[in-house]
């Protein structure tokens, strides 16, 4: 494939290496604050996207509608791995729902497979009273946002499943919480790739389900398993996990 990478941080420079050493040709760098020789543009606009398969972007919040309107009018598919702007996502994929995207906050595979097992753990313990749910998360020292996308989308399946849950609360954990709420906790420190974990917890015991990543290499390889099924013609504004679901269907077929 012919990617161009948006956004040159910790996860484009970690990108790069990892897909030439799959056999992938990188086009284009786009990145406004990197002074780095690698960089090909300074801004995203449809010049830097010519000639490339597919975009892969880890970049900041701030833009994104610029972006994700760019890719859909130039008809670029885009498999974009930024978090923190999932307050727009409803707006941004009702507006380009033919739109070739791919959205996620985390593309390790390993990390998909938790959200289906903590779904399951969530409709099983939605019929039992006793059992209360917090998410904790920990991050490196360097990351950006907080909490990560993982984290936001763990409590979105739980409000989903869970009878009661309506609100995830983040930013105002130092007061009594509302029995509606779920607390999502992060801490940023050291030097780990993420850790998250969920936990059930009631007067007689505690379960919790816990996924703890080792490097980023998880993150490139479903990014770039994403990119490849933009490139075989799928279209529609989808998440990564509509992504997968396809594709388990597909082996099944076959």
């Amino acid at each position: 494939m012919k990617i161009a990478i948006v956004g040159y941080g910790t996860m484009g420079h970690a990108l790069l290496p990892y897909a030439e050493g799959k056999g992938h040709t990188v086009t284009a760098i786009i990145d406004p604050h990197s002074a780095e020789r690698r960089v090909t543009h300074k801004g995203l606009d449809a010049s830097a996207l010519e000639g490339c398969d597919v975009a892969i972007e880890f970049s900041a919040a701030q833009g994104i509608e610029e972006r994700i309107a760019l890719y859909a009018q130039t008809r670029t598919p885009a498999v974009v791995a930024t978090t923190g702007w999932y307050d727009r996502l409803p707006e941004l994929k009702a507006t380009y729902a033919d739109a070739p995207i791919i959205w996620s906050g985390n593309y390790a595979i390993g990390v998909q497979l938790f959200y289906l097992i903590v779904r399951r753990a969530a409709e099983l313990f939605n019929r039992f009273d006793d059992y209360d749910v917090l998410v904790n998360e920990w991050f490196h020292a360097k990351k950006a946002d907080s909490p990560s996308g993982t984290a936001s989308t763990l409590a979105s399946i739980l409000i989903e499943e869970l009878d009661g849950k309506t609100t995830p609360q983040s930013a105002r954990l130092d007061r009594r919480r509302s029995a509606e709420e779920i607390h999502v906790s992060s801490v940023r420190g050291g030097y780990t790739a993420g850790e998250h974990t969920v936990t059930f917890d009631s007067p007689a015991d505690t379960i919790t389900l816990r996924h703890a990543s080792r490097s980023r290499e998880g993150h490139l390889a479903g990014a770039l398993q994403a990119a490849q099924w933009l490139k075989e013609g799928h279209t529609g504004f989808c998440s990564f996990e509509e992504v997968l679901a396809d594709l388990f269907a597909s082996s099944q077929r076959g």
